[in-house]
This record gives structure tokens, C-alpha cells and sequence, in this order.
């Protein structure tokens, strides 16, 4: 065989069968760019970018948090649990905001203020030097008075008394 350009091989004259032919046309024909290796390193590629592509959508957006339980801290589940903590409960948190307290002030005693939800349940709210009263300006927790529409927000105890952190009071 020789050789005429870099693009083009020319074949020898071949005396004989076709067969002959066939042969030779079989061994200067390209071979396939892929094998099993190939595949195998194509599929490891995707997977590797999948998991750091993963890793940085994670990075940039967090972790969800989980649907709290009652009496669990961090959602664990009542038997079983997650996470690798005594008693199957995930990491302690720090304690979720509560939802704000509103209802009517029925009685205010000292520094404590007693409202009723719209439920009818009388909720114990307790104030300190670091609680807040706002009404349509900022007031004092001289401002509030039985029959105010109030707004409480502040940490809730098991036994139901909120520690008031902002009492805002309705107009009116």
C-alpha cells in the first residue's frame, strides 16, 4: 500500500479473489472512536457533575427544615428517630419564633397582662424591662388596658405563658 496524501491511502492492485479485497478494505476502514472504557468514564463524568452540581445548589440554598413534632425537638420521629443523637432526635435547635398571641386583654396585674384568644382560651402573658408596647406610636405597658385588642409575640412555655418580647396594641 502506498501512500498518495495524508487523507487518502491508496491500495494496492490485489491479484485474486474479492475476498482479497474485502480484507483489505476492512483494515484500512476507521475504527469507532468508543469503547467500553469510554462508556464507562462518560457515565462516572455525569454522575461526578450531578453530585457536585448537587453539592453547590445545596451550598447556595440551604437544607429545608424539618416539620417540627410535638415534644421533639428538630422533628425526630416518636420511635426510631434520625440523626446520630441519644434518644433518635436530629441536632438541637434553637427554639422556632411562635406564632403572635391575639386576642383581648381580659386583666392586667402588675407586669402581667391576661388575654383572651378567639378561642376563648386566657393566655398568661408575662413582660419585662425588654418588652416593647406599640400602639399607633410607641406606648408604655401603662397603655394597655382590659378590653385592648392585643398582639403578643414572644416565647411560649410548656405550660401556655408567653414571655412577651413586643406587645402591639389594636387602635381603638
Amino acid at each position: 500500500m502506498t501512500t498518495a496524501s495524508d487523507d487518502t491511502a491508496v491500495l494496492n492492485p490485489v491479484a485474486g479473489d474479492d475476498n482479497d479485497l474485502a480484507a483489505e478494505l476492512a483494515r484500512a476502514a476507521p475504527r469507532r472512536w468508543w469503547n467500553r472504557g469510554t462508556l464507562v468514564l462518560g457515565a462516572v463524568a455525569l454522575l461526578l457533575g450531578g453530585f457536585l452540581g448537587g453539592l453547590q445548589m445545596q451550598k447556595h440554598y440551604g437544607t429545608a427544615e424539618a416539620a417540627a413534632t410535638p415534644g421533639r425537638p428538630g422533628g425526630a420521629r416518636a420511635a426510631g428517630g434520625y440523626g446520630g443523637f441519644p434518644g433518635g432526635g436530629a441536632a438541637p435547635t434553637a427554639p422556632a419564633a411562635a406564632a403572635p398571641t391575639t386576642g383581648r386583654v381580659k386583666l392586667v396585674d402588675g407586669t402581667t397582662i391576661y388575654v383572651e384568644t378567639l378561642d376563648g382560651t386566657v393566655v398568661t402573658v408575662r413582660t419585662g424591662g425588654k418588652t416593647t408596647v406599640q400602639t399607633a406610636t410607641k406606648g408604655k405597658f401603662e397603655d394597655v388596658k382590659a378590653g385592648d385588642s392585643v398582639s403578643v409575640a414572644g416565647a411560649a412555655a410548656a405550660d401556655g405563658t408567653v414571655t412577651a418580647t413586643t406587645v402591639t396594641k389594636a387602635k381603638g
